[in-house]
């Protein structure tokens, strides 16, 4: 069932069809036997006035021509002597001279005929009228009776169409609510006096919409509870670790990797956090109005150890003087997207790499665009970087770097909870991958 609107005025209009036809059977039939009754009737009536008229009144030349008769005197022997006829009809018997209603063919037409004999007995009239034309009459009546319903048809299909669509008029206003919401909004739906066809299918969705709700608090609950758990114990391994190191200056292989798991281990966990707290419910209330200019600026600074200690040369272009670089946005939030494609870029680009970080606006909106000359990211890899814990085939730059495989997921979800995009292009090197973050908004 592709439409409920079409299938509804299908089947209304094919029942209204069906019994209208058989109605109009039913009439049809119905109608041509009273048509023959009162056309019967009217045969009688006029067999018995040609019997009491003048003869002379009978010769009249304006006798119609689907009417008939003769005018039989009954002699003293009682053989029959025709009197008169009409025009139309022949000059001997067209049937037998019994009283009362037979057909007979003559003159080319088949015609209804009666007998009438008069009370004294001593004259019989013959009355005939065409078959054709008193069915012809009759069927007329019935069409101009018919016609009417079958001209309403279009009409009621019309009618129909409007009032099906009014009466889904709740279920247009239930999808468009779900439509409105957004894809982590799961507050319950409402409809003003919904019908009660609609309100069990309400129910159900707010239903669906509390399990789901409940189902991801306590996914959220659980990981930042988890992961803040953790960071107890972490940094007590991080302390004796640190202690032992002095007793011990000289560390082997399994305690630099020890050292690295714990590193690997407190990462994961700040990404857990850091994926929690940009939820809707944490970002929504804390927008304002930010440059991202400076944002960015301030980023790089913070972080530029990291790019100096693999001797990485990084440039930030943006000529904030000539464009727009203001948006409205969470700046934590913000902060840890920067962050996220600023170590991106330094974990998965050689040492004397160069990571190139700018700010352009066009038609489509704000662009922050982070180029790196590394290895880059193959097509059929694109989409799945963003996916949660998807880490790339292991190269000589990332074999050592810390990851978890949530930092590009918490970029994108970041970036969507803005209503920005993140599409990877290209760099302007010859190897190596651009990240091109839009933030709609008009030409500056």
């Amino acid at each position: 069932m592709s439409s409920i609107r079409r299938f509804l005025i299908i089947a209304t209009l094919s029942t209204m069809i069906l019994v209208g036809f058989v109605a109009a059977l039913q009439g049809y039939r119905a109608g041509m036997t009273e048509a023959e009754r009162l056309s019967d009737s009217q045969l009688l009536e006029m067999a018995q006035l040609l019997a009491n008229l003048n003869t002379e009144l009978l010769s009249s030349p304006d006798q119609p021509g689907h009417i008939a008769y003769q005018l039989w005197k009954i002699q003293d022997q009682g053989a029959p002597r025709l009197l008169l006829h009409s025009d139309n009809i022949p000059a001997q018997a067209v049937t037998s001279l019994s009283p009362g209603f037979d057909f007979a063919n003559f003159g080319g037409y088949r015609w209804r005929t009666h007998v009438y004999m008069t009370s004294s007995g001593d004259r019989l009239v013959v009355a005939a009228t065409r078959t054709d034309i008193r069915y012809q009459l009759a069927e007329n009546v019935i069409l101009e009776t018919i016609f009417p319903m079958l001209l309403g048809l279009p009409i009621s299909g019309l009618l129909i169409w409007f009032i099906i669509g009014r009466g889904l008029t709740p279920l247009r206003e239930l999808s468009a609510k779900l439509q409105e919401k957004q894809h982590r909004d799961l507050s319950p739906v409402s409809l003003d006096d919904p019908p009660q066809e609609l309100t069990p299918v309400v129910q159900a969705i707010n239903g669906l919409l509390h399990r789901l709700a409940r189902a991801f608090e306590f996914e959220k609950r659980f990981t930042a509870d988890a992961a803040h758990e953790l960071r107890t114990p972490i940094s007590a391994l991080k302390l004796q670790l640190h202690n032992l190191q002095q007793r011990q200056p000289e560390t082997s292989e399994e305690f630099t990797e020890l050292a690295h798991g714990i590193q690997r281990m407190q990462h994961l966990v700040e990404q857990i956090l850091a994926l929690y707290r940009s939820t809707p419910e944490q970002i929504s209330a804390n927008f304002i109005s930010l440059d991202l200019s400076t944002l960015v600026e301030n980023v790089i600074a913070e972080n530029y150890p990291l790019f100096e200690s693999r001797h990485q040369n990084i440039e930030f272009k943006s000529d904030a003087n000539a464009i727009n670089t203001v948006i409205t946005g969470d700046r934590f939030a913000l902060t840890a997207l920067i962050v996220n494609l600023l170590s991106n870029a330094s974990k998965y680009t050689q040492e004397r790499g160069h990571i190139i970080v700018s700010l352009s606006r066009d038609s489509e909106g704000l662009h922050l665009c982070v180029e790196d000359n590394g290895p880059g990211i193959s097509n059929s890899q694109r989409e799945a970087v963003f996916r949660r814990f998807h880490r790339l085939g292991e190269t000589s730059q990332s074999s050592t770097a810390i990851g978890c495989g949530l930092g590009l997921a918490i970029v994108h979800n970041i970036a969507s909870l803005h209503g920005a995009t993140v599409k990877i292009r290209e760099s302007r090197f010859s190897s190596g991958t651009c990240f091109d973050l839009c933030f709609p908004g008009e030409k500056a």
